[in-house]
């Protein structure tokens, strides 16, 4: 396995706050055997389904933000060698006709489109989103779209994918931003080929966009060997808001993600929801994980403190009163400081004394 390439496939699109692929690999390896089924109810880019696949374990996940299903999606992505060819043959068209495509097209629209993106950006990006249409199949139109995404916030106004602030950005040129898109494109085929040269396995993945309150509505009970997941950390992101221009670029329902995120800061900064709704919105997902668990299955939880008015939310704390309701037993645990693991995060995120757990949890018998 040629992990180098594995942590470039799995960094391919902006995520914050995720988990290295060695971590997955590590657990996955650890707690379940050959054909075991894995499953990650905040499923984000789609890291722990990545390491299934290439293991060739079945895997399920569930999340609620559209590109994290994207990305996820893309991570299972198999191509023939027709499908490549022309990926490479869209690409130079697009390259060798950019004007007569600008020409031919009517520019994408939003609300505020116009504060957060300059009229170079946004001529560029709706020739790309034309271009797509006349691609021949969904996993071409998957491929593109997985590029298109990852450069959206990068050409926008939007300050960084940690900050959701609107500056001006220089040299936005047309021929700048094109080139950013080229350049990306041609990067991830050229490694997506070496992928998926080295990932011959069966897919035995799924993905739903759905909540993972409902999880135990689509996958079966006492089937899963292994949930390895990372929950939000509370009060620290709105992972919604910061996708939101590729979701809307992507003509996606910005507003389901936004209602069915938890843990976010909307809801604990702007809205004030007591640290309480975020313990109950976990406890009813993982009990509904916990019907698909068999027993004696393990559950790995990847989580960092949070802060909520004030006051540090020590996660370590509250996953163990949660699991104990589920009658998990606590059997391994780690930690590092989160000032040292978030360092793509505004200063006020970095608290002094937060920190990150792993806490491996193993169900109980039912009686």
């Amino acid at each position: 396995m040629d992990i180098q390439l594995i942590r470039k496939i799995d960094r391919v699109h902006p995520y914050p706050a995720k988990f290295p692929i060695d971590l997955a690999l590590n657990y996955i390896s650890k707690y379940t055997g050959e054909n075991g089924v894995v499953f990650d109810p905040f499923l984000g880019s789609g890291t722990t389904l990545l390491a299934a696949r290439l293991l060739n374990r079945i895997g399920y996940g569930t999340d609620i933000n559209h590109i994290a299903i994207l990305i996820s999606s893309f991570k299972q992505l198999k191509l023939s060698q027709e499908d490549i060819s022309e990926l490479q043959t869209f690409i130079t068209h697009f390259e060798n006709n950019l004007y007569n495509i600008i020409q031919s097209v009517e520019t994408f629209s939003y609300p505020s489109i116009e504060h957060w993106f300059c009229k170079n950006a946004i001529t560029v990006l709706s020739s790309i989103k034309y271009e797509v249409q006349n691609l021949r199949n969904d996993e071409q139109k998957l491929f593109v779209n997985l590029v298109f995404s990852s450069i959206i916030n990068t050409v926008s106004n939007q300050e960084s994918d940690t900050r959701y602030a609107a500056i001006n950005k220089s040299n936005m040129t047309i021929e700048h931003i094109t080139d950013v898109f080229i350049k990306k494109f041609n990067v991830i085929l050229e490694m997506f080929v070496a992928f998926n040269n080295i990932c011959t396995s069966n897919n035995r993945v799924q993905i739903y966009l759905k909540d993972a309150k409902q999880c135990d509505q689509i996958i079966p009970t006492n089937s899963v060997d292994l949930i390895l997941t990372s929950p939000p950390y509370l009060n620290t992101y709105d992972y919604y808001l910061y996708h939101k221009h590729r979701m809307n670029w992507l003509e996606y329902d910005v507003k389901f993600s936004m209602e069915k995120e938890i843990g976010s800061r909307r809801e604990f900064s702007s809205l004030k929801k007591p640290q309480d709704k975020f313990d109950d919105d976990v406890h009813e997902i993982f009990s509904a994980c916990n019907k698909t668990l068999k027993d004696n299955g393990h559950i790995v939880i990847v989580i960092g403190d949070g802060k909520i008015q004030g006051e540090i939310y020590e996660a370590k704390s509250h996953m163990e009163k949660i699991g104990e309701k589920l009658n998990w037993q606590l059997i391994d645990y780690s930690y590092s400081s989160l000032d040292e693991t978030s360092k793509s995060f505004q200063q006020s995120y970095r608290t002094k004394g937060k920190k990150e757990h792993i806490l491996t949890f193993k169900k109980g018998v039912c009686q």
